[in-house]
């Protein structure tokens, strides 16, 4: 039953006539769609779950618009997000980038929710979302919001550090309207997409359909094998019916195929045969002038066949390979959500959310294979004063296999002037161990005989079905202003950030009278730091309109993070990004971005025995700029038909550096490994040619 809905509703978005109701009506006037496009750049959605004015919002939130997308020489969205203040993006694979904020970013790189259209783009497995391997193009994106500081209030479990919403859809369509995408340059990296859509008049509704599609090659500067990463299919589509603002249905559907590296602690491994799709209805209807109701349900599945490219050694001695091996992982959520308010002073939003999860695979061994998760929240926001917003919430989150969590956040923002506002707010937020670091285990089968006690060890092991929520707790202080007739926007905000029981995964090698390793009483498992991480620091947004179309930016993330009062050398102290971009519609565009990051360093393990413990490797990186920029020429003609050609560069201001520590191979029959340089990417110049058309 779970294929034949999903194969229906693709089967459906891609099939769909294009011109069954006939063409729109005229639709909105140009001006009335420009006093929308300014309404609409001025609110946010994802920080109460209803659209408000930034300026009201209790969360610190960055907003990246559709222009400011087109302008980016990113090619990638990691790239894009290293724009936002206190975010970190360290490119470990090209197919497999780190994304992470204020404090605690590592290979996990699980601390971070990504919502596609609301729907949570993660693999369950581990907690992290993939993404190469999202089942959306960088060039159909309308709009991307990032809540800098935890959201589990709202979202539960995985918006621990930060909450990443993307939107794909337009507010308004109008006509038929199609785009294409085509890039290529170093590194052996091109990429294609395409995109159509159409909008018609229903009765007295529109009927709007979109569906893009896309291939991308690439790969890596540091793999020695020359493996590439690649994207065979990547389709996206929805099916909207919009009734004014009374009713508001569709229906969406992606896949993506593919091919990657990725990188865990015992080394990287080749996924293969990637497969990555999803089926999503949601439906908005408008109850009464001031109740409304949102439904939303999807199925979600991820397959991988891994195969790991590293032999593991402890002390000079070969003790197993890890197996290959397939899995499978399908997820089912259905979420309910109301939105009422009764009175001008008052806002309410209320909602649940079922969730149901289970894995299947040859190679890993685990008690329970399968979770169910249930979750109620409540926002409330109340306006004693005109100027003054108070907003509390809570949310309990119920799991079948790990523990119940309680999320509640009290926010108090004050306007005393109509360009300014002023935020204090406290939050509690968690983060549930993954299905890797509480369930599973491996089975290893191709292992030392001297050691035939791995076996159990593995079977037993790395997973941790006694595992506690991570827990963050979080005090923001925050200001926004706006001047110059709104030309020139700021914003500042200061965290205090502390951490119980985070999540890591422990390795110790007991060695044995006689030098051996002592399989049976070593430690290979994911446990609980019960050490107390503090963060605190801040982050500082500018952003400026100048006359005759350009537009500088810049802001700055700074951070002091500190374990049992020690300062944690991994975490750099200050992140700076500036900007500066000319678009005036057509003729010659323009973007520049540079990237620095103050020193910092990371501790590795040895690649020729990654279980040894006197053998860590400590790297100093950071210190670098890196800078990102795009050149092109634009002819525009007034029925909205565009055609533009360029370069986009991204390229280290200096030598070649790793964003990560890594280690170049360069010799492989010295080592027990295969592949790739051991573990982070090296950055390099990847210059490439672009050219967009839309009509």
């Amino acid at each position: 039953m779970t294929h034949t809905f999903r194969n229906i509703v693709l089967a459906g978005l891609m099939l769909l006539p294009l011109h069954v109701f006939g063409q729109e009506d005229e639709g909105l006037d140009d001006e009335f769609a420009l006093l929308e496009e300014e309404i609409r750049a001025d609110e946010v959605e994802s920080a109460s779950k209803h659209r408000q004015s930034i300026l009201w919002s209790p969360s610190a939130v960055s907003v990246i618009t559709r222009e400011e997308i087109l302008a980016s020489g990113a090619t990638n969205l990691p790239d894009l997000l290293r724009r936002v203040p206190g975010m970190d993006v360290y490119e470990m694979k090209p197919t497999f980038p780190l994304v992470g904020a204020r404090a605690l970013t590592d290979n996990a790189s699980n601390l971070v929710l990504v919502l596609v259209d609301g729907r949570e783009a993660l693999i369950e497995l581990s907690g992290f979302p993939l993404w190469a391997a999202m089942t959306i193009d960088i060039e159909e994106i309308e709009r991307i919001e990032v809540i800098r500081g935890p959201g589990s209030t709202l979202y539960g479990a995985n918006a621990f550090a930060a909450v990443v919403s993307i939107t794909t859809m337009s507010e308004q369509p109008r006509r038929f309207a199609g785009k294409a995408y085509l890039t290529g340059g170093q590194q052996g990296l091109w990429r294609f997409f395409g995109r159509v859509g159409d909008a018609w008049k229903a009765g007295e509704g529109i009927l709007s359909f979109s569906a893009g599609a896309g291939s991308e090659e690439f790969r890596s500067a540091s793999d020695r094998e020359d493996r590439i990463g690649r994207v065979k299919i990547r389709f996206h589509s929805f099916v909207r019916y919009q009734f004014g603002s009374r009713l508001d249905l569709s229906l969406h559907g992606g896949l993506i195929e593919g091919a990657g590296s990725m990188f865990e602690t015992a080394g990287d491994f080749l996924a293969d045969n990637v497969v990555n799709h999803y089926a999503m209805a949601k439906a908005s209807i408008a109850l009464a002038d001031s109740l409304s109701l949102k439904a939303q349900l999807y199925q979600v599945r991820y397959h991988v066949d891994l195969h790991y490219r590293s032999r593991i050694f402890a002390y000079g001695t070969w003790i197993m390979n890890l197996p290959d091996n397939m899995m499978d992982i399908n997820t089912y959520d259905g979420q309910l959500q109301t939105d009422w308010q009764p009175a001008g002073w008052l806002h309410l939003v209320g909602g649940a959310n079922l969730r149901y999860t289970y894995l299947q695979s040859d190679k890993i061994f685990a008690s329970v294979l399968d979770e169910l998760r249930g979750a109620l929240f409540v926002n409330s926001e109340w306006k004693p004063l005109d100027a003054l917003q108070l907003t509390a919430g809570f949310r309990l989150d119920l799991n079948s296999e790990t523990e119940p969590a309680f999320s509640p956040r009290i926010v108090a923002v004050y306007r005393p002037l109509r360009h300014h506002s002023f935020r204090l707010g406290y939050s509690l937020a968690f983060r549930k161990p993954s299905f890797m670091e509480g369930l599973v285990h491996l089975q290893p089968d191709d292992f030392n005989p001297a050691f035939p006690e791995i076996v159990d060890k593995f079977t037993k092991s790395v997973g941790n079905e006694n595992l506690k929520n991570e827990r963050l707790h979080s005090i923001e202080l925050g200001w926004r202003g706006r001047f110059l007739e709104r030309r020139l926007q700021a914003s500042i905000d200061l965290f205090y950030n502390f951490y119980l029981d985070t999540i890591f995964y422990k390795s110790e090698m007991s060695i044995s009278s006689l030098g051996m390793p002592d399989i049976a009483n070593s430690i290979f498992q994911f446990c609980n730091n019960p050490d107390l991480i503090e963060a605190f620091g801040g982050e500082i947004e500018l952003s400026w309109n100048l006359p005759k179309d350009w537009r500088i930016w810049g802001n700055l993330g700074l951070r002091r993070v500190t374990q049992d009062g020690r300062r944690l050398p991994s975490e750099p102290w200050l992140r700076a990004n500036l900007g500066l971009s000319f678009d005036r519609g057509s003729g010659l565009v323009a973007d520049i971005s540079l990237h620095y990051v103050t020193s910092y360093t990371v501790e590795l393990m040895s690649p020729e025995n990654p279980f040894d413990n006197d053998k860590k490797i400590i790297q100093s990186l950071g210190n670098r700029l890196l800078a990102i920029g795009r050149l092109g020429y634009r002819m525009a003609w007034e029925d909205d038909t565009r055609l533009e050609a360029g370069l986009s560069v991204r390229t280290p201001i200096g030598p070649p550096f790793r964003e990560y520590a890594g280690i170049p191979i360069l010799n492989p029959d010295s080592y027990s490994i295969t592949g790739s340089d051991w573990a982070g990417e090296k950055l390099v110049r990847l210059v490439t040619f672009y050219l967009r058309g839309s009509f």
